[in-house]
């Protein structure tokens, strides 16, 4: 089988975006995964590979390319949000290397271009994919709230606390959970005052890093996203595969993504969305927009388009 390089400098092969993809992968492909850097490794490992795909556009990705170590290569490069955002790394690249460059959504890509106009590799959109036999509805309870995320503020934990807040002072059924773990210190720290200030300490209960997402999701009959932006959000795909009904802040490009009536921008709406909630209503829709085959399906067909056009 044509061997296939995956190459991802930030994540590990268990946790990569890439690990749901692998059994299906592993059956067309010889695949080899790591996630060494710039140097002799990355090299060793590109020379043994007929594709090589770069998972995250970073230094590992800027120095294959300006190295010349992938020349007549089929080069695949996938970026997510923080590399348009938050770094330079789009700008040092040598895109004349890179037979395809992937996002998972219209707006990161409009994105790019606005910061990046040098990024001449072709671009490909291919969504991400949920996994819906994995995270199935158990036992959604519409007054239990999920929210999901590092608690960082690029994920706009501060507006899950007003929005927390204002929702048990309509109805004290409700309660929140939140899996995720600490990461930032002053976020931290506000969360802690907030959680005092508003009283919300039964309320609002922070679970930490969670092993177990399906299991986690199994009581939780909505998901509140507060983030800033996602480039997608797989937590929002995540939790309606698994009944949770999807109350998401109205961030860039989320009208691209998900249901409009599920959109919300102020704390008002937010309230009346999660208290008008019905569980297990959107497993269907997110299945037909982006179930796993279907990622499956356009990653197969664009390995093989590369092959054949190098």
């Amino acid at each position: 089988m044509p061997r296939l390089l995956l190459a991802d400098r930030i994540k590990g092969r268990t946790d990569s975006f890439l690990a749901p993809l692998l059994s299906a992968l592993e059956q067309h492909y010889e695949v080899e995964f790591t996630s060494a850097g710039p140097g002799e490794a990355l090299a060793a490992a590109i020379g043994r590979a007929d594709i090589v795909w770069l998972e995250w556009c970073w230094d590992h990705a800027v120095w294959a390319t300006r190295s010349g170590i992938v020349a007549g290569k089929p080069c695949i490069v996938r970026l997510h949000s923080v590399e348009a955002l938050q770094t330079n790394y789009p700008a040092q690249m040598d895109w004349g290397q890179v037979t395809r460059l992937v996002t998972v959504a219209d707006d990161i890509s409009e994105t790019l271009l606005s910061r990046f106009p040098g990024v001449i590799a072709p671009i490909q959109i291919i969504p991400n994919g949920i996994d819906m036999d994995r995270f199935r509805p158990i036992a959604p309870d519409r007054f239990r709230v999920g929210w999901v995320g590092h608690l960082e503020p690029k994920k706009n934990p501060m507006l899950l606390m007003q929005i927390a807040h204002r929702l048990v002072q309509r109805d004290d059924r409700f309660s929140v959970h939140v899996a995720g773990a600490f990461t930032d210190l002053r976020t931290t720290r506000y969360l802690k005052q907030m959680q005092a200030a508003l009283c919300l300490g039964g309320v609002v209960r922070f679970d930490g890093h969670v092993g177990d997402m399906p299991g986690w999701y199994a009581d939780k009959g909505v998901l509140l996203s507060t983030s800033m932006y996602e480039s997608f959000g797989m937590n929002i795909g995540e939790a309606m595969a698994a009944g949770a009904f999807p109350v998401v802040h109205d961030f860039p490009g989320a009208d691209r993504l998900w249901p409009a009536e599920c959109l919300f921008a102020s704390v008002e709406h937010a309230v009346a969305l999660i208290q008008a909630a019905q569980p297990g209503l959107y497993r269907k829709w997110v299945a037909d927009r982006y179930g796993l085959e279907r990622q499956v399906r356009d990653l197969l067909a664009l390995l093989r388009a590369v092959s054949v056009e190098r």
